[in-house]
């Protein structure tokens, strides 16, 4: 028997059966008390004969326990899939359904040398740009919960988050540390939704949007410590370098800077989880690529 190869085949269902939970949030309509099927149907107002099927394989996954005829989230969906939760990561959904949808394509951007589901920052549309980087505001609060917990990121005075996306690190950091004023830089195409991220939170006063161009401008202004969040790993070797520059331009003396991204062990066989993202990124960026150790 092929075992190894069936392992494979039959793995790829629990995810998709969690990416659904996901999108439907089955996990916040559960909640913290155990349901029927066909309370949570009504929650979600579905059919509760199309809605089984899926309980099933998140018990399988091992999302979900199942007594009788009720299901409850076990203890990790419900730290971290209920809404509203402060560590929910729900919402990733949105980004990875555009990165897995992606990574069907790798055969023909290696063939073709060119990656075939480009992500071109620059150029996408607002509503493009607006479900891709608000999917990955829930792995940026978990960098901003590291930050703080390894760095004590309170004592500075003033932060930029270069290349920061929809602000979600910088909105989480701002609420851990509300005496630190922070800044946002990146592309005029993203910054709209940036700021549209910032108001949403209320922290409008506390958090400047800045549009910014790292690989051929410096940032503007000058700073106790910079973040560079899942930047360098988007660009190719010129690039990375011309962004660090730009970038580390802003540093106050004796400024911290903190980049924070995919890396390989030398061998390129460690970690597993940035070895899997490589191929990923063969098909959304012409060069970027996890970086190694060296």
């Amino acid at each position: 028997m092929p075992e190894v190869i069936n392992q494979h085949l039959a793995n790829v269902y629990p995810s998709l059966a969690m990416m659904a939970g996901m999108q439907l949030e089955v996990f916040t309509a559960i909640g913290e008390e155990s349901k029927d099927l066909d309370s949570i149907a009504g929650i979600l107002e579905v059919r509760s004969a199309k809605l089984r099927p899926l309980l099933y394989a998140l018990v399988t996954a091992g999302l979900l326990i199942v007594d009788g005829n009720n299901f409850e989230n076990n203890q990790e969906a419900k730290e971290f899939l209920i809404k509203g939760k402060p560590r929910y990561i729900g919402g990733m959904h949105s980004a990875y359904s555009d990165l897995w949808a992606s990574t069907m394509h790798t055969a023909e951007s290696i063939r073709t040398g060119h990656p075939q589901a480009e992500h071109d920052f620059g150029n996408m549309s607002q509503d493009e740009l607006r479900a891709f980087i608000r999917g990955l505001d829930a792995g940026a609060s978990a960098t901003a919960r590291r930050l703080q917990k390894e760095f004590d990121m309170g004592r500075f005075e003033n932060i930029l988050d270069a290349g920061g996306g929809s602000g979600g690190l910088a909105i989480a950091l701002s609420r851990l540390c509300p005496s630190v004023k922070l800044t946002v830089a990146d592309l005029s195409n993203v910054t709209p939704v940036t700021r549209e991220c910032v108001q949403e939170a209320n922290l409008s006063e506390r958090i400047s949007v800045e549009d910014c161009d790292l690989v051929n401008q410096k940032v503007q202004g000058a700073y106790d410590a910079i973040i560079m969040r899942s930047v360098l790993q988007v660009l190719g070797p010129e690039q990375a370098e011309a962004a660090l520059s730009n970038t580390a331009s802003g540093l106050r003396l004796n400024g911290e800077l903190y980049m924070v991204g995919r890396v390989l062990d030398d061998s390129r066989l460690t970690p597993i989880d940035s070895v899997a993202v490589n191929v990923m990124f063969l098909n959304v960026y012409q060069e970027g690529q996890a970086y190694t150790e060296s």
